[in-house]
C-alpha cells in the first residue's frame, strides 16, 4: 500500500569521489608556468690575445661559463583517455631557455682590452625562444572524483633558434667604437636537441566541462656546450650535448571536449 512518499533516485546520489560523475576522454589543455635557471657549461683556462701589443705579446686566460636562466612558459597539450586510468598525450611548449654569462681573468695582464672583453661578456643576458615538441604516457587516479592526480612521461624535441655556443665580447677602439671579438664563433643559429620530461600533479573539476591543472615537471633537455679551451684563431671550438634538469611549475585550465557519463546503479 502507498504511503505517498516520494522516493529519491539513487542514480541521482554522488558521493565523494563517487561513481556516478562524469569522466573526462579528451581534454585540451592551455597553460603558463615557470621553469628555473639550471648550469649550462663552463671552460677554465681559456686562452685571450691582445693582438693590438706585440712585444710582448700579452695573453690573459679566461674562465667562462654559461647557465640558462630562469623563464616563463607557456603551452598546449592534447590528452586521450581510452580508460579509466592510462591515456595518451601530445604537447607543445614555448620554453625561454635564454642564456647568462660569466667571465673572470684567471691569469691577468696589464692587458686593457682583454679586461673590457671579459667584463662585457661577464653578466651578459642572451634572450632567446625554443619549443619543445612532443608527446607520451599519462597515468590518472581517482578519475571520475572531483581532485584526479595524474604523473606523465614524455620525449620529444626541442627547436631553438639561440645558440648555446656562440660567445663574443667587445671593447672600446681609438674612436670609441665598439669591437667585437668572437671567443667561441658559431654559425648555427637554429639548434635541434632531444628532451624528455616527467610531471607529477592533479586536475581539480571547477565546473562541468572544465577543470585546473596543476603540475611539477622536469624537463630534460639536451644542450650543447664548449668542451674545453680553444685557440683564438676562428677555429670551431669542441663542443659536446650534456642532458639538464630543467625543474618547472606549470598551472593550467582544461576544457573537456568529451565526456564518458557515470555510471547509474
Amino acid at each position: 500500500m502507498g504511503l505517498g512518499l516520494p522516493i529519491p533516485e539513487l542514480a541521482a546520489q554522488d558521493t565523494t569521489g563517487g561513481g556516478t560523475k562524469d569522466q573526462a576522454r579528451l581534454v585540451f589543455n592551455v597553460n603558463a608556468g615557470y621553469a628555473a635557471g639550471v648550469r649550462g657549461w663552463r671552460v677554465t683556462g681559456q686562452p685571450l690575445i691582445d693582438d693590438a701589443v706585440l712585444d710582448p705579446i700579452l695573453i690573459d686566460t679566461l674562465t667562462l661559463a654559461r647557465r640558462i636562466r630562469p623563464a616563463l612558459t607557456f603551452g598546449v597539450k592534447a590528452i586521450y583517455f581510452a580508460g579509466d586510468h592510462l591515456g595518451v598525450h601530445g604537447e607543445a611548449q614555448l620554453l625561454g631557455l635564454g642564456f647568462e654569462d660569466s667571465c673572470a681573468r684567471t691569469t691577468a695582464t696589464a692587458s686593457a682590452r682583454n679586461a673590457a672583453v671579459c667584463s662585457s661578456i661577464n653578466n651578459a643576458d642572451h634572450s632567446g625562444s625554443a619549443v619543445l615538441v612532443g608527446g607520451g604516457l599519462i597515468y590518472r587516479i581517482n578519475s571520475r572524483g572531483t581532485i584526479s592526480p595524474f604523473a606523465r612521461v614524455g620525449l620529444g624535441t626541442v627547436i631553438s633558434t639561440q645558440s648555446s655556443v656562440l660567445t663574443i665580447g667587445r671593447f672600446p677602439n681609438a674612436d670609441g667604437e665598439l669591437v667585437d671579438v668572437e671567443v667561441y664563433p658559431d654559425e648555427s643559429t637554429t639548434q635541434l636537441s632531444g628532451a624528455g620530461t616527467l610531471g607529477l600533479g592533479f586536475t581539480a573539476v571547477i565546473a562541468p566541462g572544465y577543470q585546473l591543472r596543476w603540475e611539477v615537471t622536469d624537463r630534460i633537455v639536451g644542450v650543447r656546450g664548449i668542451s674545453g679551451p680553444t685557440m683564438q684563431d676562428r677555429t670551431p671550438a669542441r663542443t659536446s650535448v650534456s642532458y639538464r634538469h630543467v625543474f618547472g611549475i606549470e598551472v593550467g585550465f582544461d576544457v573537456v571536449l568529451e565526456r564518458r557519463r557515470g555510471r547509474r546503479y
